[in-house]
C-alpha cells in the first residue's frame, strides 16, 4: 500500500454529486465524504438534508486541484477516493489555429484533469454503458492517464441488480488504484436471487393517480389524464402492457401499427427487477412506468425506493427536479458495495 504509515481509512470527494446517490452509498460503506461538488444548484438541499458531507455548488471547470487540496487538509492520514459520474453529453470546439482540428471535449476529461492535477489514492467512475463507443477518443484519453500514472485500472458494465439494487440496470464502472493491483468486486447476489418489486414497493399504503400520502414524504403519484386511467385499467396487472388494450381506440396515433417500444404505457411486475429508472418514472407514457396493480405511475417514492435510495431519504423540489435527482442518481446500494470493496482492499 502507501508505505508503512498506518492510514486511517478513505475519505472521498464526490464530482458530478447530484442528490447525492453515490456519496449515501459511500457514507453508509465506511467511506467519508467530505464534500459533494455539482452545477446544479436544484440538487443542493437534497444532497445537504440527506448527507454528512457538504455540497459546493461549483461547475467542475472552475474547480482547481487547489481547490480540492483544501478541502482536504486535516486528512492527510487517509487515503483519498475520487469519484463521480460525469454527465456523458459531449461538446465541441474549433481550435482557430489548426483550422482542421476538431477536438471533442466532454466533463469526463474534465474528471481526467483533476486525477493528473490532485493524483488520489483510488478513483471511481461509473457511466453509461456505451461510452466507449459514443466518446471512444475521450474515454481512452481517461484511462491512457491512469494508466500513465501508474494506477492498476479495472473496467466493464455491470448490471445493478447484482448488487442489491432491485432494478435491472447497466452501467459502466471503472476501479483505479496507485497501490497494488486493482480488482473488480465480485456480484453479491448470485443464482437470479435478485430483489424485485414485490421485495421493495408491495408494502407501501395505496394512493390514487394526482394524490399525495398524507404521512410518507414523497409518496406521491402524478394525476392522469381520463384516457390514460382508461388505459391503465385495459393493462393487466402484474406487467401488463399496452399491446394487451382490446380498445383499438386506446392506442396514441404515434403507437399505431408500431410494434416497438413495447415498454410504453405498461405496468411494473411484481416479481422482477424494475427496468431502468429514468429521470421519466414518475409519467405513465414514457416506459413501463405503471404500478403492477393501482392505476397510476409509480411515486417518486417508489422510484427512490427502486433506485435503492434508504427510507429516510428525502427529495426536495418539483416534479422534474425530483425525477431528475432520482433517475441520474447512482444507486446508493451499488455504491454501498463498491464502497466496502474499496475498503477491503486496503
Amino acid at each position: 500500500m502507501k508505505n508503512n504509515k498506518k492510514y486511517k481509512g478513505i475519505v472521498a470527494i464526490d464530482l458530478f454529486a447530484g442528490a447525492g446517490g453515490l456519496s449515501r452509498g459511500l457514507l453508509d460503506a465506511g467511506i467519508n465524504v467530505i464534500a459533494g461538488i455539482d452545477l446544479d444548484h436544484t440538487a443542493q438541499e437534497t444532497y445537504e438534508h440527506n448527507n454528512k458531507s457538504k455540497f459546493i455548488y461549483k461547475d467542475i471547470r472552475d474547480v482547481t486541484g487547489n481547490d480540492i487540496f483544501e478541502l482536504l487538509k486535516g486528512y492527510e492520514d487517509y487515503y483519498f477516493l475520487l469519484a463521480g459520474c460525469a454527465p456523458c453529453q459531449a461538446f465541441s470546439t474549433r481550435n482557430h489555429r489548426q483550422k482542421d482540428v476538431d477536438e471533442r471535449r466532454s466533463l469526463l476529461l474534465e474528471f481526467e484533469r483533476l486525477v493528473r492535477e490532485t493524483n488520489p489514492d483510488f478513483v471511481f467512475m461509473e457511466n453509461v454503458p456505451g461510452i466507449k463507443k459514443r466518446e471512444p477518443h475521450v474515454y481512452q484519453e481517461f484511462e491512457d492517464t491512469l494508466h500513465d500514472n501508474s494506477y492498476s485500472v479495472e473496467a466493464d458494465v455491470v448490471n445493478t441488480k447484482y448488487f442489491e439494487v432491485p432494478q435491472d440496470r447497466k452501467r459502466f464502472v471503472l476501479f483505479a488504484s496507485r497501490h497494488n493491483e486493482i480488482t473488480f468486486p465480485k456480484h453479491i447476489i448470485e443464482d437470479e436471487k435478485f430483489l424485485t418489486v414485490k421485495d421493495t414497493i408491495f408494502k407501501l399504503p395505496k394512493i390514487n393517480a394526482g394524490e399525495t400520502h398524507p404521512k410518507l414524504i414523497n409518496h406521491s403519484a402524478s394525476n392522469l389524464e381520463e384516457i390514460n386511467i382508461r388505459r391503465l385499467k385495459q393493462t393487466p396487472h402484474n406487467g401488463g402492457g399496452r399491446f394487451d388494450w382490446t380498445d383499438e381506440s386506446l392506442v396514441p396515433p404515434c403507437h399505431k401499427g408500431i410494434k416497438g417500444f413495447g415498454n410504453s404505457y405498461g405496468r411494473l411486475s411484481w416479481d422482477k427487477p424494475a427496468p431502468t429508472i429514468t429521470t421519466k418514472f414518475y409519467t405513465y407514457s414514457s416506459g413501463r412506468h405503471g404500478h403492477p396493480e393501482q392505476d397510476r405511475a409509480m411515486s417518486f417514492k417508489e422510484g427512490a425506493l427502486l433506485q435503492s435510495f434508504p427510507n429516510d431519504y428525502i427529495f426536495f423540489g418539483s416534479s422534474v427536479v425530483k425525477g431528475r435527482q432520482i433517475g441520474n442518481a447512482v444507486p446508493p446500494k451499488m455504491a454501498y458495495h463498491f464502497g466496502k470493496h474499496f475498503l477491503n482492499f486496503i
